[in-house]
């Protein structure tokens, strides 16, 4: 998905639909089987926690560059991730990667 700015950003993000956990086990067991929307799914679920953190932890406007940077970090983990664990483990680890990759923004690395 293309973003305009760091706000349009935020605005898609809140409009995001949520997945249960069953709907992302479901789609955890498609995306191992190279289903593209499936992958897709879980990255738009956890859009809205990168907004939350890319907030938080950016300042007052953060830049629509460290958002892709956010973005792509999610991606890698979600491909790396296995679903069939739980889902608390993998924000744990989404947490520590974005907090991370924002922190390496900002230092100019």
């Amino acid at each position: 998905m293309l973003y305009t700015s760091s706000q349009d950003f935020f605005d898609k993000a809140a409009q995001c639909l949520r997945l249960s956990r069953e709907e992302e086990k479901q789609c955890a067991v498609l995306m191992k089987n190279g289903d593209a929307e499936a992958r897709q799914k879980i990255i738009n679920n956890y859009i809205p926690f990168v907004a939350s953190y890319v907030k938080r932890y950016s300042g007052d406007k953060p830049s629509l560059q460290m958002v892709y940077r956010c973005l792509q970090a999610l991606e890698k983990q979600v491909d790396k991730f296995d679903f069939s664990q739980d889902r608390e483990s993998f924000i744990r680890l989404l947490s520590w990667v974005l907090r991370q990759e924002i922190t390496r923004y900002i230092a100019g690395v």
